[in-house]
């Protein structure tokens, strides 16, 4: 049998693996939200259909959600509710779940390409051949296959019903391109890979500064181009029709979306939280003052800064590998981080590691000369195994706590806190490993990730400083982790009415006509709880309602410290002067500022606390 008859077997096992999955109705929520959000763009189109839908994606998806759709259409109707809305309707899983396969198979075209230009005198990309064979395949070739065939990609895409491969293969698009020296192009597709998963976002300052270590300032400024063009072209049809309020929300909007620690994701989060994750506020302080989104925060932009900074000393070499090899680096360190130690973060989220692992591995294993190739793949091998299987149990279980029928059935059963708690430790200790090896090769590495260290530590001690120094603070420095409101959200330095204004419009607090700089604009009746962590002894604060109010306006003022109520005010009118409050909460861990209407109920009743401080 010729190794392209073996090749072919074995994608040809991958596709009919996928194919057998497609009728599984995968994770049944993503696959209503597509039948959804595309049913509201064929019947309304991609703008006003946006409207009438939770759609939280970037809004170019839109059309890839109606494209979805009007296939399905040309071979049955849409409109027909229990045929179209059901959860085993195989026709529409067909259609939906074909853009992740074939992604998959674009996935391993790309490294199939890259591994043909390897043995090229000519047109290399700049990977290194690699003088292997396992099975009759070369050393690309079994990239390829060991991508197709992994547990990770099946899952994802045939099986969840998730787009996460379509991201990749076309954010792998883009790197085609500025490899071919094709800088337009390759702005123009990054943005495309970035307007179908909003997460490629975090790719953009590596792939640019890529893009400029590969092909100089004009290749950047051009790229740059490109990424600006496919942006205004993507979005035409909502910045024509006024609409581009909508292209920015859904930018911006997902940032605080879901404000817990882990969103089924096994990772540093899900650990504090105990495997509690999906309950547990990211606004819970847990490290000084500090909380748990701040610092998840802090350690993902200081890796992030880590990734590009090794990258930038990079310029320096004029050899494309070795450009690249950091390059690569730099992907899977920011992809790493954002899914181990940002809060609110996705168990889909290391998808990407599967393919950029692979890609890695060529340099990995060509260090140090070929007499050390073969030690080299069978460790990387065991290492990148370890990671499919862990990852694989992730997002299996991920999917059968929702649906318990639509997994495997024995796996389904190995749901138990400990073992997902173990899974986390060990795709932590894996990125341990992996940044252990790029330091341990590298003194310049080394020295960068000690500067990167320090100035995290800097960062964590300067945001504590005042409970170091044993200074007041305001309680606008933290975010409340249960927020409960009735009109309006809550306003930051300004009063409520300021979120009905646009960007543009910021009303000063002010009770009476007495202005104050800082403080919390809400609106009774709402309820709003701080995780203090017991770090202080007092509470102080003015009250009253604000300015803007109605004549009418009336409203009680209750401070509560972890459930007991500690003062309560007077009924407050809108020309009443503004009230102050002083409340020991020595020991308080959970501060509670509650507003109430007076009885007659909540129109017009804009509350203001100013001035609201903690003292240690």
């Amino acid at each position: 049998m010729s190794h392209k008859t073996r090749l072919l077997l074995f994608i040809g096992l991958a596709l009919i693996v996928r194919i057998i999955l497609i009728p599984n109705p995968g994770f049944e929520a993503d696959v209503s939200f597509w039948k959804s959000w595309g049913l509201a763009t064929v019947d309304y189109g991609a703008v006003e259909g946006l409207k009438l839908t939770n759609n939280n994606y970037p809004t170019p998806f839109t059309y890839t959600l109606g494209a979805i759709v009007w296939t399905y259409g040309l071979f049955a109707d849409p409109h027909n509710f229990q045929e179209f809305w059901s959860n085993t309707n195989v026709l529409f899983l067909t259609v939906s779940k074909m853009l992740p396969i074939l992604a998959d198979f674009g996935i391993a075209a790309f490294i199939l390409s890259i591994g043909r230009r390897s043995k090229s005198t000519t047109g290399r990309f700049g990977f290194p051949d690699v003088n292997f064979s396992l099975l009759g395949l070369s050393f690309y070739e079994l990239l390829a296959v060991v991508y197709l065939l992994n547990p990770i990609s099946i899952m994802d895409g045939a099986w969840w019903g998730q787009v996460d491969s379509l991201g990749v293969c076309i954010f792998l698009g883009a790197v085609m391109l500025a490899l071919k020296k094709q800088p337009l192009w390759a702005g123009v597709v990054f943005m495309l890979a970035m307007m179908t998963k909003l997460q490629n976002m975090i790719y953009a300052p590596i792939f640019f500064l890529f893009l400029w270590q590969h092909l100089g300032y004009t290749g950047l400024m051009t790229a740059i181009s490109g990424a600006a063009l496919g942006f205004f072209g993507l979005n035409a049809e909502f910045i024509l029709t006024k609409n581009a309020d909508r292209v920015l929300a859904s930018l911006t909007e997902n940032y605080d979306y879901f404000p817990w620690m882990s969103l089924m994701a096994y990772n540093l989060w899900w650990i504090v939280s105990g495997a509690r994750g999906l309950i547990t506020s990211d606004k819970l302080t847990v490290l000084g003052i500090l909380n748990a989104k701040t610092v998840g925060l802090t350690i993902f932009s200081s890796l992030y800064l880590f990734a590009v900074v090794r990258q930038l000393f990079d310029k320096a070499k004029t050899h494309t590998s070795s450009i690249l090899q950091t390059f690569i680096e730099s992907l899977i360190i920011a992809n790493a981080a954002f899914f181990l130690f940002q809060t609110q973060s996705h168990d889909r989220y290391a998808f990407p590691l599967s393919v950029f692992l692979l890609l890695w591995s060529p340099f990995f294993v060509t260090q140090g000369g070929s007499r050390y190739v073969t030690k080299r793949i069978q460790l990387l091998g065991s290492l990148y195994a370890g990671f499919s299987v862990f990852y694989f149990y992730n997002l299996h279980t991920a999917l059968v706590v929702n649906y318990p029928q639509n997994g495997l059935p024995l796996l389904s059963l190995l749901t138990h806190p400990m073992a997902t708690l173990i899974t986390a430790w060990i795709l932590i200790g894996l990125f341990g490993l992996f940044l252990f090896s790029l330091v341990k090769q590298s003194i310049t590495s080394r020295k960068i990730l000690i500067l990167v260290a320090l100035i995290w530590t800097t960062a964590i001690v300067g945001m504590n400083m005042p409970i170091i120094q044993k200074k007041p603070v305001s309680l606008t420095f933290f975010s409340p982790f249960i927020s409960e409101q009735a009109y309006g959200t809550r306003q930051i330095n300004r009063s409520v009415q300021s979120s009905f204004g646009g960007p543009y419009k910021w009303t000063r607090l002010s009770v009476q006509y007495l202005f104050y700089t800082h403080g919390i604009g809400t609106h009774a009746n709402s309820k709003y709880v701080f995780d203090i962590a017991g770090k202080f002894t007092r509470f102080t604060v003015d009250y009253g309602i604000d300015t803007e109010a109605g004549t009418k306006a009336s409203a009680v003022f209750e401070i509560y410290g972890d459930g007991k109520l500690l003062h309560r005010s007077p009924i407050m009118g809108r020309f009443d002067l503004p009230k102050h409050a002083e409340v020991d909460i020595k020991g308080v861990r959970h501060l509670w500022l509650v507003t109430k209407d007076a009885g007659d109920n909540n129109y017009d009743d804009h509350t203001d606390w100013l001035n609201p401080m903690l003292w240690p």
